[in-house]
């Protein structure tokens, strides 16, 4: 069973890695730096893996169920990454103004498709590997999702597309899709 379980092993570091490496061909800097606020994706996908070290091994089936979510999570990145090519897209947690409402690819569905990314992957490496240090990183990392969308919502209030985006945000969720309502 342990030669089966290998790739699972292997699996999310490999995503998390290709995640934080495109991630520098995805965003553009503002100006040249990075806001110590968007630090905390890398804190929480590392801090996650680390959590790994203290897990127990699940039945091979939640294993399976796990590496979906890692799949899911990665083709939801790649997805947002590829739906924003040609635009600029800092960093998050930057101080710069949009200056767009972007509303095509994930976008059309939930206004934060990365950070949606970053958590999905971390709660399937939780389900890869629980332990109770993994489930309170990710109880943190979507706290800190929720406040650094919420920071970025701020910037589009005191920007020049405020009234458009406040349209959108009625329309989509902030990290997950909104249902519709009767």
């Amino acid at each position: 069973m342990a030669a089966l379980t290998r790739p699972f092993q292997l699996l999310p570091p490999l995503v998390v890695l290709w995640m934080m490496m495109r991630a520098g061909r995805v965003f553009t800097p503002n100006a040249g730096q990075r806001d110590a606020r968007g630090l905390g994706i890398i804190v929480s996908m590392w801090g996650t893996l680390a959590a790994t070290q203290l897990a127990i091994t699940p039945p091979f089936l939640m294993q399976v169920f796990g590496a979906a979510g890692i799949f899911a999570s990665l083709g939801l990145y790649e997805w947002s990454a590829s739906s924003i090519r040609g635009r600029v897209f800092s960093y998050a947690g930057n101080h710069d103004l949009p200056q767009f409402v972007h509303r095509s690819g994930p976008y059309a569905y939930v206004r934060n498709p990365f950070y949606l990314s970053y958590l999905l992957a971390e709660i399937s490496i939780v389900v890869i590997w629980p332990s109770a240090w993994g489930a309170m990183v990710v109880a943190l990392a979507a706290a800190y999702f929720q406040w650094l969308a919420r920071y970025e919502e701020g910037k589009f209030a005191r920007s020049p597309v405020a009234a458009e985006y406040a349209d959108y945000m009625a329309r989509t969720g902030r990290l997950l899709p909104r249902l519709p309502l009767p």
